[in-house]
């Protein structure tokens, strides 16, 4: 009998252990999943003016480019957060709103979740609702009411997806995608849910959104996301088993470089999602110089708020002595004035995190280096003439021969390839691997999306579309890279769900026993903790008895 009781008790102490590892795949591993304020920060300010762009702490965006006068139009895309009602947050104080009201837009609100174990299965949850319809009017088109009801032919759809590779880009053929559905306010929040194997060590999740037709509202409402290990895993369908390419590197945000001052000096205020890397890049500077000049001893402690010395103000001419011999007009022509030593920054407390580095200029400007061309998803201008009413974007392909997205010595340009911008409506460009980079002169600010396609026998080790910004008077260049025997990727297939009736409930899933039994751990755990402490009761009363 003592024997059986301590074979009960040990195995108890097995399932107790076993219940806290289910617990721990069920930790929701977002930051900031309910898309709250308060205690997780307030809302972010990405874009200001009519149209702003605030987005709760922990997420980033990505809007499609525009398509036509009145589709996708990202420009006039506002997102903020949502008390409610109509609706109510779905929990919590907060929802997200992504407004595109008498246009049409698609959006990916999304989030890159580190620490994951390669090989991991990971799932994700997401709660939604749309409301897209047009306002009641007059025969003379008159507002006469300021409410509808959400409209199923405004083909406003909803759908979440996780990139196992961690990228930010949501037409990346890898991500594992739920079915589209159609969350009309009438059948009011609705759950999609979608489960893939991570790559490597860091996934993404996608909350994305699209409409076919515009009309004069046209909201999504977001609430209540989660992403926690477990799940069915899997790849995205169609996805060739083999390796196709060398893996993406990060993707830094786009940083907008910020105008030089009245004395000449560049000083940066670091914006959320912004890197030292990102912002080096946008300058066309290197991480050393901005490490130097503000005395930072860690890349990676920057804040928003912050002030970063990007360029130092030039020495004022009338500060010079003037040189002997040489008249008093101007110093030898080799003489220069000796550096100075930036002091330490000193930071001022404030509450949480935001505080601002102070550091006083220096008197010379840095040596100047360019950096090696990158992949990116956005890209900085590299020179500005503010007399300008457009810009241009430089393209170029190049043979990677080592694959590692970057053009080296020996690395020559490649023919037969195909650049276009804004899918041929701004240009195309067959390379002739003599002539580049070419540029599309003449194009009017904005965005643009630049696509290559390889030549025969070659596979882009670059990304194969690149998102830029255009300034007036601006030259932006892009390189792409291919290599010989590197197989494409294949588009995703169609989804083959289709949308949802806008009266249809939350997506339900067959759930398999071994989910049932994880479903219920938590009161398994609590019935045999109880089992255990009778058992050690009973070895108790035998131990007394003899």
């Amino acid at each position: 009998m003592l024997k059986f009781w301590l074979r009960a008790a040990a195995i108890g102490c097995l399932i107790v252990l076993a219940g806290g590892a289910v617990a721990q795949a069920q930790t929701n591993l977002l930051q900031n999943g309910g898309l709250e304020e308060d205690a997780f920060g307030p809302y972010t300010g990405r874009r200001g003016g009519e149209f702003p762009i605030y987005l709760p702490n922990g997420w980033n965006v990505w809007l499609a480019s525009p398509t036509g006068d009145r589709y996708n139009r990202s420009e006039r895309t506002a997102i903020n957060p949502h008390p409610g009602p109509g609706p109510s947050p779905r929990e919590g104080r907060r929802a997200l709103n992504v407004d595109c009201g008498f246009f049409t837009c698609t959006a990916a609100i999304y989030q890159q979740v580190g620490g994951i174990t390669p090989g991991q299965n990971v799932q994700a949850s997401a709660w939604a609702q749309v409301k897209a319809c047009d306002l009641p009017k007059d025969a003379n088109g008159n507002l006469i009411g300021d409410n509808c009801g959400s409209a199923i032919e405004s083909g406003a759809q909803t759908r979440i997806g996780i990139d196992p590779n961690g990228g930010t880009d949501p037409n990346d053929p890898d991500i594992v995608w739920s079915s589209y559905i159609a969350p009309h306010e009438q059948g009011g929040w609705q759950q999609m849910s979608v489960s893939a194997t991570a790559t490597g060590d860091t996934v993404t999740l996608f909350l994305y959104s699209t409409q076919t037709n515009f009309a004069d509202l046209n909201r999504t409402y977001w609430d209540d996301a989660s992403l926690t290990g477990g799940g069915a895993g899997g790849a995205a369908p169609g996805q060739p088993a083999a390796t196709l390419a060398p893996t993406a590197p990060p993707v830094v945000g786009f940083v907008v470089p910020q105008a030089p001052q009245d004395d000449g000096s560049i000083v940066h205020t670091v914006q959320a999602g912004d890197t030292v890397d990102s912002i080096a890049f946008a300058y066309g500077v290197t991480r050393t110089q901005i490490l130097e000049l503000n005395s930072l001893a860690d890349p990676r402690i920057i804040v928003p708020g912050q002030k970063l010395i990007i360029k130092p103000a030039a020495p004022a001419a009338a500060g010079r002595e003037p040189a002997a011999g040489a008249g008093g007009d101007q110093p030898p022509a080799e003489q220069e004035p000796p550096p100075v030593e930036p002091p330490p920054a000193e930071s001022a407390a404030g509450e949480g995190t935001n505080f601002e580095a102070v550091v006083e200029t220096p008197t010379t400007a840095p040596p100047t280096h360019t950096p090696a061309p990158a992949p990116v998803t956005a890209v900085a201008s590299s020179a500005i003439n503010p007399a300008a009413a457009t810009g241009q974007v430089c393209v170029l392909l190049f043979n990677d021969r080592n694959q590692n997205r970057i053009q080296e010595v020996g690395e020559e340009l490649l023919s037969g390839g195909k650049i276009a911008l804004n899918q041929g409506a701004a240009g195309s460009y067959d390379t002739d691997g003599v002539s580049e980079p070419f540029c599309f002169a003449e194009l009017a600010a904005g965005d643009y999306v630049a696509a290559a396609s390889a030549p025969a026998g070659y596979g882009l080790t670059t990304p194969a579309q690149l998102r830029v910004r255009l300034n007036p008077g601006a030259s932006v260049n892009l390189t792409f890279g291919a290599a010989e025997g590197v197989r494409p990727a294949l588009p995703p297939p169609v989804d083959a769900g289709g949308l949802v009736s806008e009266n249809a409930g939350p997506e339900t899933d067959t759930v398999s026993l071994t989910d049932q039994i994880l479903n219920i751990s938590g009161l398994l755990v609590f019935g045999l903790a109880g089992l255990v402490l009778l058992g050690g009761l009973g070895m108790a009363l035998v131990l007394r008895r003899r």
